[in-house]
């Protein structure tokens, strides 16, 4: 194959073209080491060492130093290291080694999530913020179903919300309760939930 291009991408590193095709991008001294330079023809040999070793190998190593900073599901991970420009199948064996290791767990990110949030936030939020971060449904279920008090936090948490926009609830009016309920709706209540907090209230609607 043939290198048409090595362009500077960031510090030191360079993206390679073959054939007039992006390939991947390597370290100055990667570059030297395997005689890449623009013109020359590059063997198979030194391309599948390439592939099934150098990048491999820096894919590892940078999904080591992203989970080091914070937690990420498989699919965010998966998003930030093809940014980098890693191949698919460097990116492919970067998951699954730091999934062997337990670095990076969907489930256990839902329940850390759902804890972190309890009482702050409305069970549909949650739920799509999970699914945003490419968190499956039947992981997000599952962590619900571990956090067995989520139900009491969301109802409690629906009281001071409304408490706190509406000090006096007796004194509102028609309009003041669909205020009402358009606000706690935006916030991501679902109407049986809003409904039975409100009753609570002796607010009727």
């Amino acid at each position: 194959m043939i290198v048409t291009s090595v362009s500077e991408y960031g510090r030191g590193k360079y993206k390679v073209f073959f054939d007039e095709e992006f390939a991947f991008v390597l370290y100055k001294g990667e570059l030297l080491k395997y005689g890449i330079e623009q013109g020359n023809e590059i063997s198979e040999a030194v391309m599948n060492d390439i592939r099934d070793n150098v990048l491999p190998k820096r894919a590892k190593l940078r999904a080591m130093n992203l989970l080091k900073s914070r937690d990420y599901t498989e699919t965010a991970l998966r998003r930030k290291l093809l940014e980098s420009l890693y191949p698919d199948e460097a990116v492919d064996q970067a998951l699954e080694y730091v999934k062997s290791y337990g670095y990076v767990d969907d489930l256990r990110y839902a329940q850390s999530y759902i804890r972190s949030n309890i009482g702050t936030r409305s069970r549909r939020d949650i739920i799509g913020k999970l699914k945003s971060r490419g968190v499956p449904d039947e992981f997000i279920n599952e962590a619900f179903e571990a956090e067995g008090s989520f139900e009491d936090e969301e109802e409690e948490l629906l009281r001071r919300l409304i408490l706190k926009k509406c000090p006096a609830p007796e004194d509102l009016d028609n309009t003041g309760k669909q205020k009402l309920y358009a606000y706690l709706y935006g916030k991501g209540f679902d109407p049986h939930s809003v409904d039975k907090a409100l009753r609570a209230l002796d607010i009727t609607y």
